[in-house]
């Protein structure tokens, strides 16, 4: 138990100093569906911060209802803990650059990274692994913030769901349907 404890201060004060820049090298699809333990759409139903218990630290449980499993075991709720978060009551709160935060009510796809030993989890590549939901033009669209050209240039053509090839060497893809990202997703899990 010292040792976890050790550890998780010696991460805590890592985090927390001034870096001159951070760095996170971009992931193509295929290496943030094969890197993920679990991965889901869902709902964000709520998010709250609270001191971890055996950490200390402040944490955010981020709660999700399941609208379909992507990979790993899901049952229909899932619960995210990650480092950081604000406090209640507390003027400063503990914020580790990069990781990415969840909007109660918003829709996502998530590519959540194994649970840690003390609870831990978060997206992979942090915000890399997490796709916003949009309804836009009468259709449910995900983005990360990345261009799915980038994040898909390593798939064949001839591997992709029907006109995903055509659309992706046609112009820039800032946003993917879900339905065909969840196909691709899928499809893309036995490809490893």
């Amino acid at each position: 138990m010292p040792k976890r404890i050790a550890a998780a201060f010696l991460f805590a004060i890592a985090a927390a100093l001034p870096a001159q820049a951070t760095t996170v090298i971009p992931l193509t699809l295929d290496e943030i569906v094969a890197s993920s333990a679990v991965a889901f759409a869902g709902t964000c139903l709520d998010a709250h911060a609270e001191r971890d218990p055996t950490s200390d630290l402040i944490v955010t449980y981020i709660r999700f209802a399941v609208h379909d499993v992507l990979k790993g075991d899901v049952g229909a709720t899932y619960t995210v803990k990650q480092i950081g978060g604000e406090l209640p009551g507390e003027s400063r709160g503990f914020h580790v650059h990069g990781v990415p935060s969840f909007q109660a009510g918003q829709e996502y796809v998530v590519f959540l990274a194994g649970v840690s030993s003390l609870g831990f989890s978060s997206p992979i590549g942090l915000a890399q692994g997490r796709f916003t939901v949009v309804h836009e033009q009468a259709a449910d669209q995900v983005s990360n913030g990345r261009d799915f050209r980038d994040m898909t240039q390593n798939i064949p053509d001839a591997e992709l769901p029907p006109g995903l090839a055509a659309q992706r060497n046609a112009h820039a893809m800032p946003r993917m349907d879900l339905d065909t990202f969840k196909q691709l997703v899928r499809s893309r899990r036995g490809a490893h």
